[in-house]
């Protein structure tokens, strides 16, 4: 906490704050979720590849019975049975790693996303120090690691004897069944168990997972005072605003300046306001604002007008109003327009007579 802040963090996580904390790695995810998902992969492949898995056991214990027991022991014929017990071990597992490490990626993904951390892995000291451990052991967040495994327990405990009570007959079978068959029932058991704890896990993972991400929301809670911080930060100090703020009043200044040259008419107070009003009859249906201003600024629309030959007229009333009332860039509404057309009557009058 920033020194100086007080109070309690009451107010939620700015975007700022959330993606700090997602650089750093904290991010609301739940490795009960990872493991339950990864559990149920490999009860799945073990269920749809045991046949093979089976077949290439058979196959390996016969070629090692027949082959390698009356083989003459050398190093060349270790090191030839090291290397085949490595490419048989291979067979079994690959198929297993290779769906567990895809289903890992894939849960990870879904909870945080694509997330590359470098600073997760750089070494702290805060991490193996003593004190910080002690208090870690104690903490509320590992009170509830250790309700959530004992309810695992609990309930996969009762799981498995709901299970097993539901075999009941076909485990008596067992003890007068033969071999094949107590095979097959040891398999439909150790399945059903498989899957129904799978299912317990991954049902405990969901409700972890939606606790880590309330959790994580109070985690990154903010005070007030952080909050006030954080946005000073961001939008910058009073003093910054405010030149900033200038800065854009003299463009938009500069930029109104320089349409004055385009207007029809200026509409003055006479010295303090001044309405500088465009109306084009073959391109615009109504007149429009291109400048206003007050005091200096009115006098520099003037003088600017005066130095491209744009007609200034006196019209009190009318320059209030529209001063008020009217934007730069807006039309001018309705209810001038009697006193815009008389005004614009007379200038093409004036513009007509010069000519003539």
């Amino acid at each position: 906490m920033p020194s100086g802040s007080s109070g309690e963090k009451t107010e939620k996580a700015t975007p700022k704050k959330k993606k700090e904390a997602r650089e750093e790695g904290q991010v609301a995810s739940s490795k009960e979720l990872n493991s339950a998902f990864t559990l149920l992969t490999v009860f799945l492949i073990m269920y749809f590849l045991m046949s093979y898995i089976l077949k290439e056991m058979i196959d390996f214990t016969t070629k090692v019975l027949v082959h390698y027991f009356d083989m003459q022991l050398s190093i060349r014929n270790f090191h030839n049975l090291i290397i085949e017990i490595g490419f048989f071990s291979l067979r079994l597992l690959l198929p297993v790693m290779i769906g567990v490490a895809f289903v890992g990626v894939m849960v990870s993904l879904l909870q945080v996303g694509v997330l590359f951390t470098p600073k997760v892995i750089q070494p702290k000291l805060s991490k193996i120090n003593p004190i910080s451990g002690f208090k870690r052991l104690f903490s509320k967040r590992t009170l509830v690691e250790f309700l959530k495994s004992m309810i695992k327990i609990t309930v996969v405990g009762y799981t498995a004897y709901l299970v097993i009570m539901g075999y009941v007959d076909d485990i008596i079978l067992l003890l007068n069944t033969g071999l094949s068959n107590a095979l097959n029932i040891i398999g439909n058991i150790s399945f059903s168990l498989a899957m129904r704890v799978s299912m317990v896990f991954i049902v405990v993972g969901i409700a972890d997972f939606i606790y880590q991400k309330w959790q994580h929301e109070e985690d990154l809670k903010m005070t007030k005072q952080e909050v006030k911080e954080e946005r000073k930060q961001v939008e910058g100090s009073p003093e910054i605003k405010s030149k900033r703020r200038q800065k854009q009043q003299e463009m938009a200044m500069s930029r109104m300046m320089q349409d004055v040259p385009d207007a029809t008419v200026v509409i003055t107070n006479p010295t303090h306001i001044a309405i500088a009003v465009k109306f084009n009859m073959d391109e615009m249906d109504v007149p429009l604002v291109v400048a206003k201003g007050q005091d200096e600024v009115a006098q520099r629309i003037k003088e600017i007008a005066k130095e491209n030959d744009v007609e200034v007229v006196e019209e009190k009333p009318l320059a209030r109003a529209l001063y008020k009332i009217v934007d730069v860039g807006d039309e001018i509404p309705m209810e001038f327009y009697q006193a815009i057309a008389e005004i614009l009557a007379y200038i093409y009058q004036t513009d007509k007579e010069r000519r003539f």
